[in-house]
């Protein structure tokens, strides 16, 4: 591929194919060069190094997982529908729960992505520092149980743990604790007033 046609987003893509090959340790500058059939060094005109290149990947792989979540205005729908989505994701994407303990962001990424959360988070009926405050904690829970989920000894613990099961079940308490959270929030301001 000539270098001229070569961009960000070809090269990003083709890192997403290798991540799933061969695993975070087998994504090297050289193997995607070859791939995309060019030096090694012509990959530095689109990223600095191979850290830019991964954050690159997983704010794909993220805003991918992101668009896939359908609108709602009901805040509940949205979060399980956000959390099944990442399951989704993670289990799908090879390593990623490394990718995103391992990767560092700057801070114009992580001002997009969250700009970009914070518009997927509009239109549903929880003011945005709850909102905020509850994707996270999704990301968290979820990230949690994929790693526990493809941990080297997680095959041992499949025999009596269904990790699908359990992590749906722990995303719909984080949830209705969060609904009796703001129910109690609402009664003591009704009691004020």
């Amino acid at each position: 591929m000539e270098q001229e046609k070569l961009t960000r987003e070809i090269i990003v893509g083709e890192a997403i194919t290798l991540l799933n090959e061969e695993g975070l340790e087998g994504v090297s500058l050289r193997k995607l060069a070859e791939r995309v059939g060019v030096k090694a060094p012509s990959l530095y005109w689109h990223f600095k190094d191979k850290s830019a290149l991964m954050s690159a990947v997983m704010e794909r792989i993220f805003g991918e997982c992101l668009d896939s979540v359908p609108d709602h205005t009901d805040w509940q729908q949205w979060m399980r529908a956000f959390g099944k989505a990442l399951w989704r994701t993670q289990g799908m994407v090879r390593d990623f729960g490394r990718l995103i303990t391992t990767t560092d962001m700057d801070i114009d990424q992580l001002q997009r992505t969250t700009r970009r959360i914070r518009k997927r988070l509009q239109s549903v009926d929880l003011p945005e520092s709850d909102a905020m405050e509850m994707q996270s904690t999704i990301q968290a829970l979820i990230t949690g149980w994929s790693g526990f989920a493809r941990a080297p000894y997680s095959r041992a613990l499949a025999k009596t743990l269904d990790f699908d099961k359990l992590a749906m079940r722990s995303l719909d308490a984080l949830i209705e604790g969060k609904a009796s959270e703001l129910a109690l929030r609402s009664a003591r301001r009704k009691r004020k007033s």
